[in-house]
């Protein structure tokens, strides 16, 4: 038998995980992603390179045994190379679509709380160009933050494509409904 409390108390700690962005750069610029996307960040060490790939995918990656994509997230998003100073050496790994996908970033830094009073939907120009991506900016003080929407960065084509790059990755980068992440 649930209790009441037991259930606003649920409520307030899924409120609290919504607000809470894992940030990091790509360039000059600050990005964030929902920490309940998160799964883990690893150092990128050892990438199988897959000839005649899209241009953000940088290769397939081993994280003890399972075999996961890589993207380049600056390319995907459109950074032009010039703005991103080295080739990333982290990854982000991330649940997309119950599917994990190693995000490749230039710096990981740190964990913040973006209330939705301190979100902001951002100017026109800004959905316009990037719409599907882009939940808003957050505001800590003066510092901004583009928020990214995950759900978003791959149509469903091309998160299928990146599952058919190699035979075993479809099978071992899907997550299973009954396991947590």
């Amino acid at each position: 038998m649930k209790r009441i409390g037991d259930q606003s108390s649920q409520e307030r700690v899924a409120a609290e995980i919504a607000q809470k962005f894992l940030t990091f750069s790509l360039g000059q610029e600050d990005y964030g992603i929902p920490v309940a996307q998160v799964a883990e960040i690893v150092r990128i060490e050892k990438l199988i390179q897959i000839p005649h790939a899209r241009g953000y995918f940088m290769g397939l990656m081993d994280i003890r045994g399972r075999v996961l994509p890589v993207i380049h997230l600056g390319s995907r998003l459109g950074i032009e190379a010039e703005e991103q100073p080295r080739t990333p050496d982290r990854a982000i790994i991330t649940v997309i679509n119950r599917r994990r996908i190693g995000l490749a970033v230039d710096r990981v830094q740190r964990v913040e709380r973006f209330p939705p009073e301190s979100i902001d939907p951002g100017p026109p120009s800004l959905k316009s160009a990037s719409g599907r991506f882009v939940t808003g900016v957050g505001k800590n003080g003066d510092e901004f933050v583009v928020l990214l929407n995950l759900d978003h960065l791959f149509t469903d084509e091309e998160l299928s494509g990146l599952f058919q790059v190699g035979g075993a990755v479809g099978q071992a980068a899907h997550i299973d409904s009954t396991k947590s992440v």
